[in-house]
């Protein structure tokens, strides 16, 4: 599991190169270049949770705050909007705050989280 507070780019996620390229483009998108995203990531700072197939779901969520923890299971169960990746992977938000900050969850599909458990 990875938690990052900045836009990173493809090479900072722990995905394939190609599924994180995809991730960063989406979360580029909404601000037309790389540029006014970093800017905007600058000021309203944003968390990315960042799970792949090799991680412990539970153990990985035991290691997360409670705030945290609530964010990730809203962005599962209630998300703003889901995105598909390449590899099977999605990357869905939920906002968390009113000047549009948020958590970001990527994750192959078929993990489905909830309350830290992992039912496959």
């Amino acid at each position: 599991m990875q938690v990052i507070n900045y836009l990173p780019s493809a090479n900072q996620l722990a995905l394939a190169h190609y599924t994180a390229q995809c991730a960063v483009d989406l979360l580029v998108e909404p601000f037309g270049t790389i540029s006014d995203a970093r800017d905007f990531w600058r000021e309203y700072s944003s968390v990315i949770i960042c799970f792949n197939r090799q991680d412990d779901l539970p153990a990985a969520m035991k290691a997360l705050d409670d705030v945290t923890r609530h964010f990730i299971e809203q962005a599962e169960l209630n998300p703003e909007f889901v995105e598909n990746l390449a590899d099977g992977y999605q990357l869905s938000l939920t906002i968390t705050n009113d000047m549009g900050t948020g958590l970001y969850l990527i994750k192959p599909k078929e993990l489905v989280i909830n309350q830290g458990n992992s039912h496959e």
